[in-house]
């Protein structure tokens, strides 16, 4: 953390009365399992759950004091009125006294993608431990305020994903944050359910630009339509959009703006080399073989119809001969697609999961849909539950078959694949 890890601290920063001495702390902790020794314990609420009622559970485990909602007798503790916003006001004096750089990453799509590769490319650059990027898809309110808490004095850029599901989130975490360089990687159709059309999702994820700080850099790869858009949520502020749906040009120009903001020197065919490289995300598009060497293309981490698409366009272009573990001469003719459902894409959601089965159907010799509540007629197009598509795999686990896997978290197809591999 950024400031003395001290009770009077915390309360001061975070907003509480304090009822104990002035006593120092390991860490903050949210999950009371977690909690050891000399700990702070946080019970955090939501819609359908407390943790309140876990704070015994967390003194008996060591903790060292609790911030809770209610008096608590003879215990060490802080009182605050609410402990999201305690939460949320100790994560802004983190930022506030955070000296390094920070980037604000969203987008329909690409969020994960993008952070994995600009960090990787800058822990190259510097030491690991200077470069710091928020964990798996942390991009919610929760998330990013952990995430926030974890930066440290030693950290010269820090990468963050912001996430929505309805309209006014991007404003409320990009206030949090606070970015130096903002980023929206694309906007395409998610989150329909919530945001309504594509329309909420362009005004909702150019949100991130207002917050971005003047001195810093707003990007982006926006559809023509948009440009107007972001150009007024980001009026003042230094701004590079395109219109290209090319990720890899979009990461360059992030890379270049970044190491500005640094004032570090770079080269740019250093730059290139690096982004042709592959960079390894768990679930998106990872390549490897079967038990039965059949190959896995593992794209499971989530799917909404943009990253189905790209995807495709992906599978199109596959150069076999460029992955080093497949044998030469190898060609996977049988392409099988098991696709999950996607989620919350709201009014839109039976024509989309009916325009990306068919699209699926054109490129792929089978397609195997999980848990669709459409039904198209196509000759290679199966419909399935979750509970049966195990089994009916097992008749397509041939040398020669090239199968693909993508779906919303809620299938959790990366199940299904640990079963193959």
């Amino acid at each position: 953390m950024l400031f003395k890890k001290n009770i009077e601290n915390l309360a001061a920063f975070g907003g509480g009365r304090i009822y104990c001495k002035n006593i120092d702390f390991k860490k903050i902790v949210f999950n009371s399992k977690e909690v050891k020794g000399g700990d702070v314990f946080i019970p955090l609420k939501g819609q359908n759950h407390d943790a309140h009622k876990f704070i015994s559970e967390a003194y008996d485990l060591g903790a060292a004091c609790v911030v809770s909602e209610k008096k608590i007798e003879n215990k060490n503790h802080i009182l605050v009125k609410d402990t999201n916003i305690f939460l949320e006001n100790i994560a802004k004096k983190q930022r506030e006294l955070f000296e390094g750089l920070v980037v604000g990453i969203t987008g329909s799509n690409g969020k994960t993608t993008t952070k994995e590769t600009l960090s990787k490319y800058f822990k190259e650059k510097f030491k690991q431990n200077d470069v710091y990027k928020s964990h798996g898809n942390f991009n919610n309110f929760y998330g990013l305020c952990f995430s926030l808490l974890e930066l440290s004095p030693h950290h010269k850029v820090g990468f963050f994903e912001i996430g929505t599901n309805n309209p006014g989130e991007i404003s409320k975490l990009a206030n949090i944050l606070k970015m130096n360089l903002s980023i929206i990687t694309n906007i395409g159709n998610a989150h329909l359910e919530g945001l309504k059309n594509i329309d909420g999702v362009a005004n909702e994820k150019s949100d991130i630009f207002v917050f971005t700080k003047d001195e810093g850099y707003c990007l982006g790869d926006i559809p023509k339509k948009y440009l107007n858009l972001v150009r007024d949520k980001s009026s003042g502020k230094k701004r590079i959009f395109t219109s290209d749906n090319d990720p890899k040009k979009l990461m360059k120009t992030a890379i270049i703006k970044i190491n500005d903001l640094l004032e570090v020197e770079y080269l740019p065919e250093e730059i290139d080399s690096f982004l042709d490289k592959k960079i390894d995300v768990p679930g998106r598009f990872e390549i490897r073989k079967s038990k039965s060497k059949a190959l896995i293309i593992d794209d499971s981490y989530n799917a909404n119809p943009d990253s189905f698409l790209y995807a495709f366009k992906k599978i199109k272009n596959l150069d076999l001969s460029k992955i080093s573990f497949i044998e030469k001469g190898s060609k996977y003719q049988k392409k099988i697609c098991v696709m999950g459902q996607m989620g919350e894409l709201g009014e839109k959601s039976e024509e989309l999961h009916k325009y990306i089965l068919k699209e699926a159907s054109l490129i792929f010799d089978i397609v195997l849909a999980i848990d669709f509540k459409v039904n198209l007629k196509e000759s290679n197009i199966s419909f399935f539950k979750r509970e049966e598509i195990d089994s009916y795999l097992k008749e397509y686990l041939e040398e020669d078959a090239l199968i693909f896997f993508k779906g919303s978290r809620s299938v959790k197809m990366e199940n299904i694949i640990k079963n193959l591999t």
